[in-house]
């Protein structure tokens, strides 16, 4: 539908890059973003932001499987506008959506921040799993060493006891 109301979707495009914290995500992951709005029941309308992102905390293969499934991998906001006339219900959905992906601002009227809410809840998430893959490779790099310094010692044994 912003297709038919161009000036609905810029205002959503403005709003998104106004977010320094959405910016700030988009440009340390690969993200596609998709602004949608359609008709919904009885002329009201459904507006959407999806962000899909690239998790590089995944390997290729969950990469994979998730291509057949519902990848977890996206944040999506929706917002539905309330009257039945469908030009006035997307004007507030869209409103609605735009409060919902600016930036947090505890004066404003209505709730903002909530898709830098749902950001940092990924990025966190990502974080947490490449902080804990480091780990388990140091882990085992130690097991290694260990095992060659053990390997080096017995060898020295035999070595000196000939």
């Amino acid at each position: 539908m912003y297709k038919k109301y161009p000036e609905l979707g810029k205002e959503l495009v403005d709003t998104f890059k106004n977010n320094p914290k959405v910016m700030e995500f988009c440009k340390k992951y690969d993200v596609s973003v998709v602004f949608h709005a359609m008709k919904d029941n009885f002329d009201s309308a459904k507006a959407s932001v999806c962000i899909f992102y690239d998790n590089i905390a995944k390997s290729k293969m969950k990469k994979l499987l998730n291509f057949f499934n519902d990848s977890d991998d996206k944040v999506v906001i929706s917002s539905w506008g309330k009257d039945y006339n469908l030009n006035k219900s997307l004007r507030e959905a869209t409103n609605s959506l735009k409060h919902a992906i600016s930036p947090e601002n505890p004066s404003a009227k209505y709730q903002t921040g909530l898709l830098n809410a749902h950001l940092e809840v990924a990025d966190r998430k990502i974080q947490e799993i490449l902080t804990h893959n480091v780990e388990v490779k140091q882990k085992k790099l130690n097991k290694i060493s260990e095992k060659e310094i053990l390997n080096t010692s017995i060898k020295d044994l035999i070595d000196k006891s000939k």
